[in-house]
């Protein structure tokens, strides 16, 4: 009998002993073994083999990545502004042993070092560089406490800057120094409008001028190739017809008197001064070109001879004519 009952509690015994010798840990976690208060062995996830009563599972911790948060703390910019500022941190561990022994509590020691790098970055920044460029601070703050936490066996896998809280009187500031800064871009760039405006215009007038000179000039090429057409014609007329002389002096004493004419009929007062010598030329030429008798006794004369006696115009006396001083403008 009693040998019974010692072997039910042999089998009792070695059963519950077996049945502790296996751990299973979950997905996701490991353990850390220790064996006489020392460190045996780290477990993984799945069935794992222990010593009952000798090992023991001093810690098991998640092998998932972990988020730490901070909650907003004041901070000093380098330009002597106070703002609040938020994190929040990603890590995992990869080491359990070391997150076990090389540091005494990893949660608050991480917590300490996310405030102190974020403290020291924003203290390195003035508050512009902050507002607009956290993924550089981010990075700086992510480089400093993975330098910290280099010996705890965790990895550090991003850091995010949370909500900045800019006290009232710095953003109103900020707002005005923003308005001048706009209201100054906006008169350069109305500046930079107006002077492309007057270059544009100049450049058009430039053309414009340019483009009337060359009509102009163009006109003036055509009238003169014209005027020469013309003078040629008249030339050739003139030296095939046989009164060609005389009608030329015709022409010349009719433009004659019809300049005298139109310097007649203006209202200002004027002084002409006519050689004598050329009236009975003139005279002669209009008197040849209304009468054939003339014009044959003009025709019998040479080139450049004085003109038959019955022709002759008495001459000026322009003794009495006196010089006359036109009036000072």
């Amino acid at each position: 009998m009693e040998a019974t009952i010692f072997s039910i509690v042999f089998a009792l015994l070695s059963g519950s002993y077996i049945y502790r010798s296996f751990r299973i840990i979950d997905e996701g976690q490991v353990a850390l073994v220790e064996r006489f208060g020392k460190y045996e062995k780290t477990l993984s996830p799945g069935i794992n083999i222990v010593l009952p009563f000798l090992d023991r599972i001093a810690l098991i911790k998640s092998s998932r990545e972990q988020v730490l948060e901070l909650k907003p703390q004041p901070c000093m910019t380098s330009d002597n502004v106070s703002v609040n500022v938020s994190g929040a941190m990603y890590w995992q561990v990869n080491d359990l042993k070391k997150a076990r022994y090389n540091i005494e509590n990893v949660d608050q020691s991480l917590q300490v070092s996310l405030s102190t790098q974020i403290q020291t970055q924003i203290g390195r920044c003035e508050l512009d560089f902050i507002i607009g460029g956290q993924e550089r601070i981010n990075a700086e703050i992510l480089t400093g406490i993975r330098s910290d936490t280099d010996d705890w066996g965790i990895t550090i896998l991003r850091v995010r800057l949370g909500e900045i809280t800019i006290p009232s009187s710095v953003l109103l500031s900020m707002e005005k120094q923003k308005a001048a800064e706009i209201e100054k871009k906006a008169m350069i760039s109305l500046s930079e409008g107006e002077k492309t405006s007057e270059i544009k215009k100049a450049e058009a007038t430039a053309s414009s001028n340019q483009k009337i000179a060359e009509s102009e000039r163009q006109v003036q090429n055509e009238q003169t190739e014209a005027m020469a057409q013309s003078i040629e014609r008249i030339a050739n007329a003139i030296a095939k017809h046989p009164n060609g002389r005389e009608a030329v002096q015709y022409l010349l004493a009719q433009k004659y008197l019809e300049m005298g004419q139109a310097i007649g009929e203006s209202s200002s007062s004027k002084v002409l001064f006519m050689n004598s010598d050329s009236i009975p030329g003139a005279i002669q030429s209009l008197l040849a070109m209304s009468d054939p008798k003339i014009s044959a006794a003009i025709a019998k004369q040479p080139f450049g001879a004085k003109p038959p006696s019955f022709l002759k115009v008495p001459p000026v006396d322009v003794s009495d004519v006196k010089s006359a001083e036109l009036p000072e403008a």
